[in-house]
């Protein structure tokens, strides 16, 4: 199958994210471009791609009869910029779903994914007529745009006429009970943090039994304190702080992080709402109030272990829209007319 050999190259290209010169250059390239955008983190989300195209190609291949040739269809992708290479996956779905593929990349992000679709191109030159990257979205067949609840409105607008998948602003949650240990408490610390709390899948809110020992938390997440140092996350901690004390609003404070209850799902960078729950009906009832606004829920009896919400298999949806599914109905409609 096609498709797994491109995967598999793909795999091979990030691979040599930190030993290739050329790749090495170009994280450091992104990193002055956009400063969230740490050597740290860029390759953690490389490590996370490697991983899953590794572990998952196959099985997530055989969920699909696949198309054997490629269509005229154009599918047009308005990439995220919010963490590293965030739009790989929607660009990923197009092009095994046969339809050729015009990106608009973020500027926060476009040094890392114009370097690796390249890259991708140069050992597979079929794929240089069907990755393209443009502001020009005139004559698409379909669309995938990623943006605020906000740029969502337009995209519904401009993007009427023709199948379109439009993504809004969701965040995680994590549900902590008490008898959650310290190692379990450290591995939250990786969902709340990792990418300064920026993603889709890092959480904004917990859920904690009634009489939970907050210390406990702080004391876990001292491994996190460097966190405060980075001048970017710094600004947005000493701001919503200020705000806090200004305002007299209740809050927790541990130098790098502001805990404050509070019900709704977000919270900004620096900070991390939580509520206390009485019993699983409570949690049942907030999840499932919350659902559109909520990306992934981690915890000790959750889908996904505590730790691993920046670890997406590659069957894990935005949004819980089957990208790969939603992309074959329409081309299979538009196929056979």
């Amino acid at each position: 199958m096609q498709q797994r050999l491109w995967l598999s190259s793909l795999r091979d290209i990030l691979a040599k994210h930190e030993s290739d010169v050329s790749w090495m250059e170009k994280k450091r390239e992104a990193e002055i471009k956009n400063p969230w955008f740490t050597q740290k983190n860029i390759s953690r989300s490389i490590d996370a791609w490697i991983n899953a195209l590794e572990k998952d190609t196959d099985e997530w291949l055989r969920q699909y009869s696949l198309p054997s040739e490629s269509s005229s269809q154009t599918l047009g992708i308005i990439m995220a910029g919010n963490i590293p290479l965030v739009g790989l996956h929607d660009l990923i779905c197009g092009i095994i779903c046969g339809y050729r593929v015009r990106i608009k990349a973020s500027s926060d992000d476009e040094v890392l994914i114009q370097f690796l679709v390249a890259s991708w191109i140069e050992a597979n030159p079929e794929l240089s007529h069907r990755i393209t990257f443009s502001d020009n979205f005139k004559g698409l067949d379909a669309a995938i745009a990623t943006g605020s609840n906000n740029s969502g409105r337009y995209f519904e607008y401009y993007f009427r006429h023709i199948p379109h998948l439009l993504r809004g602003h969701r965040n995680s949650v994590a549900v902590i009970s008490n008898d959650a240990t310290e190692k379990e408490l450290v591995a939250l610390g990786e969902d709340v943090f990792t990418y300064f709390g920026l993603g889709c899948r890092n959480v904004t809110h917990l859920l904690l039994p009634e009489g939970f020992d907050m210390v406990r938390l702080f004391h876990a997440w001292e491994i996190y304190s460097d966190l405060i140092h980075h001048h970017k996350y710094a600004n947005n901690y000493h701001y919503h702080r200020a705000v806090l004390l200004m305002n007299l609003d209740k809050h927790l404070d541990n130098g790098f992080v502001i805990l404050k209850e509070m019900p709704h799902v977000y919270a900004p960078v620096g900070m991390l709402g939580y509520h206390f729950y009485q019993s699983k009906p409570d949690v049942d009832a907030y999840l499932n109030n919350h659902q559109m606004g909520i990306q992934a829920v981690v915890g000790q009896n959750a889908t996904i272990p505590l730790g691993k919400a920046q670890q997406p298999r590659l069957w894990d949806y935005a949004d819980f829209t089957d990208t790969v599914q939603w992309l074959l109905s329409h081309y299979q409609a538009e196929a056979s007319n």
